[in-house]
């Protein structure tokens, strides 16, 4: 029982850990969607308060710009002016109260002269525009606002900040009065009732939308009755009112969009009026319930998407299960299909060594034929013509001898002297062809040729070193830049090789250097140098890392130099036989190419080579301790 339950478990938490990446992308998935619903289902509410903002504002901007015109046309009429002019104030009752019957809406017409002091005013009582009384004109003290209209311009219509008289929202409207002569006489004011104007506004509703709000530049409500300023009750909404003039704010309790308004443009010379907020209320009975709507359709919806995915996850699962068992059954056979066919692949590789190495023999044996062959069948006549010519050598010195300091005739030591010349010409040619056929007979050389012992490998470096300072002496050709060389010591470095083709190889290579790396030199050096180095290095050991390796079974001889370098375009043709860059200029191409003979073919090893275009060469030699 005890391992029934440990299986069910561990697929338990299998699927737990499945599904929660799905939990976690159904729950993002729902939360956006929720949110992107309920935003089209709020779409329609948000419409109706914009329009509801737009019909309040285009009403009140109606009714502002007919009070403006009305103080304009009262502050530019004739008779005002005349009766301004003289003083008549029967006269201005008479136009003031013909002009106020014919706008009840007007709940008071004052004419107030230069001095500040209130002469004729006409009020609506009852329906009715009726003169007020001369004890009941106001004295300056008793119109605080008269300070707003003190810098009135011509043809001008100013308004006051709102005003709160007798339990009425106020708002007055000035116009300037000039005589004929452009003196000042005062100005006509407008009181206005806004109550009129709040009904209109009240009964522009919309659905779902409590009535339109009208808030003055204090926060105090116009259009409503609020026991307290916004600025107290809603501290947060008045502070956006305040910062944006534009804008909406969505919370539990409803959706507010306001707008302010600037009752008049301001004049030359003059600040803005402060402005007016309207502010409709989406209340919270008309947001909760599509709320409540957009999340259970979005909770179903995400309900059955996460039971999609659990029978996914399942089934995914079990088709898992299934696998892994084929895939365990699989890998059993291919297990033993592997072993099989390694066996197989090592066979094959095996056979594979051995025809390679059973046609390389059968190449160098006639390649050994052929060029022992050439060798033999050249080296008679070479060897006749050269005895020939140094006998004619000789005889010709002792000719010269035997004559002494007697006088030739021109024509006979025109002839000696060419002699002479065409038998150097000889001799240096038959020299040529004599190193040639001893180079082919070295690639006849195999390992039964050559002698197998053990030696030290400083033996064969200082061999080496001695063959070669004939080449560097005073003596050597002349070079575009003198080159000195370095060999490291092998001392201690005991090797069962073979020491004869070894010493040729590092003879080779640094002939080689000799003769290309430093025709032409590179640019700036003034001194060439080759160097040679050793080191024990791990059995293929050519990385880095693989040097680390503590199985020191393997020599590697570095020849360096720093020449010019060899082109990339001759580099993969420098271990061909006969290929040479110094065609006609005692180049053969024989020298890497036996190189490359020797280390692979007798000495075991490798031949490899780093280059780089003007910087110099690295030709690396690496051989097993112990030959083959």
């Amino acid at each position: 029982m005890a391992l029934d339950r440990r299986p069910r478990a561990s697929e338990g938490r299998i699927l737990v850990l499945r599904l929660l990446p799905w939990l976690l992308l159904i729950g993002l998935i729902g939360a956006l969607s929720y949110l992107r619903l309920l935003d089209l289902r709020l779409s329609p509410l948000r419409a109706q308060a914009r329009t509801l903002l737009e019909q309040g504002i285009a009403l009140t901007g109606s009714e502002l710009a007919d009070l403006s015109r009305s103080a304009l046309v009262l502050g530019q009429m004739p008779a005002i002016g005349v009766a301004a002019a003289s003083a008549d104030t029967s006269a201005m009752a008479s136009a003031l109260l013909a002009h106020a019957r014919a706008s009840p809406r007007h709940a008071e017409i004052s004419w107030i002269d230069e001095h500040g002091r209130e002469r004729v005013r006409t009020e609506h009582l009852d329906g009715m525009a009726l003169l007020a009384t001369s004890s009941t004109l106001r004295r300056p003290a008793q119109m605080p606002w008269l300070a707003h209209f003190a810098d009135l311009l011509p043809a001008e219509a100013r308004f006051s900040p709102l005003g709160r008289e007798g339990g009425r929202h106020t708002l007055r409207a000035a116009s300037p009065v000039y005589d004929a002569a452009g003196r000042l006489r005062g100005m006509v004011v407008i009181q206005h009732d806004l109550q009129a104007m709040m009904a209109r506004l009240a009964r522009r509703k919309q659905p779902a939308l409590e009535p339109l709000r009208l808030y003055d530049s204090e926060g105090r409500a116009v259009s409503i009755a609020e026991p307290q300023p916004l600025a107290m009750r809603d501290p947060e909404l008045w502070r956006m009112l305040q910062e944006q003039g534009r804008g909406r704010r969505e919370l539990d309790a409803g959706m507010w969009h306001f707008q302010d308004f600037l009752p008049a443009e301001p004049g030359a010379g003059r600040l803005a009026m402060q402005p007016w907020f309207f502010v409709a209320h989406v209340p919270r009975d008309s947001v909760e319930p599509l709320r409540h709507a957009s999340a259970w359709q979005c909770l179903l919806a995400c309900t059955a998407a996460f039971g999609l995915a659990v029978l996914l996850v399942r089934r995914q699962r079990r088709t898992e299960v299934e696998r892994e068992r084929l895939l365990a059954d699989l890998q059993t056979n291919h297990r033993a299909l592997a072993e099989a066919k390694a066996g197989a692949d090592d066979a094959l590789r095996r056979l594979r060594q051995l025809q390679d190495e059973l046609v390389q023999a059968e190449k160098l044996a006639s390649l050994g034929l052929l060029v022992a062959g050439v060798a033999h069948e050249l080296n008679t006549p070479l060897g006749s013509a050269r005895m020939t010519a140094s006998t004619l050598v000789r005889r010709l010195g002792e000719a010269e001898r035997e004559l002494g300091g007697t006088a030739l005739p021109a024509p006979v030591a025109r002839l000696l002297e060419r002699q002479r010349a065409g038998l150097d010409i000889i001799a240096h040619g038959l020299e040529r062809a004599s190193q040639v056929i001893r180079l082919f007979k070295q690639l006849a050389v195999d390992r039964g040729a050559v002698e197998r012992r053990r030696f030290e490998l400083d033996e064969v470096l200082q061999d080496v070193r001695r063959l070669l300072v004939p080449r560097l002496g005073s003596e050597a050709p002349p070079r575009p830049v003198p080159v000195s060389l370095h060999i490291a010591s092998g001392a201690g470095l005991v090797l069962d090789s073979y020491p004869g083709p070894l010493g040729q190889v590092v003879e080779n290579l640094i002939g080689n250097a000799l003769m290309h790396a430093f025709d032409p030199p590179p640019p700036g050096l003034m001194q060439g140098s080759i160097r040679v180095l050793c080191r024990v290095d791990p059995a293929g050991g050519d990385s880095d890392d693989e040097r680390h390796d503590h199985r020191p079974d393997e020599l590697a001889i570095e020849v360096i130099d720093d020449g010019c370098g060899i082109d990339p375009l001759v580099l993969p043709r420098i271990f061909d036989p006969f290929f040479t860059t110094r065609r006609g200029r005692g180049g053969t191409g024989i020298g890497l190419h036996l190189c490359h003979h020797f280390c692979t073919q007798v000495l075991g090893g490798r031949l490899l080579v780093e280059t780089c275009p003007g910087e110099g060469s690295r030709f690396i030699v690496r051989i097993p301790l112990r030959a083959p």
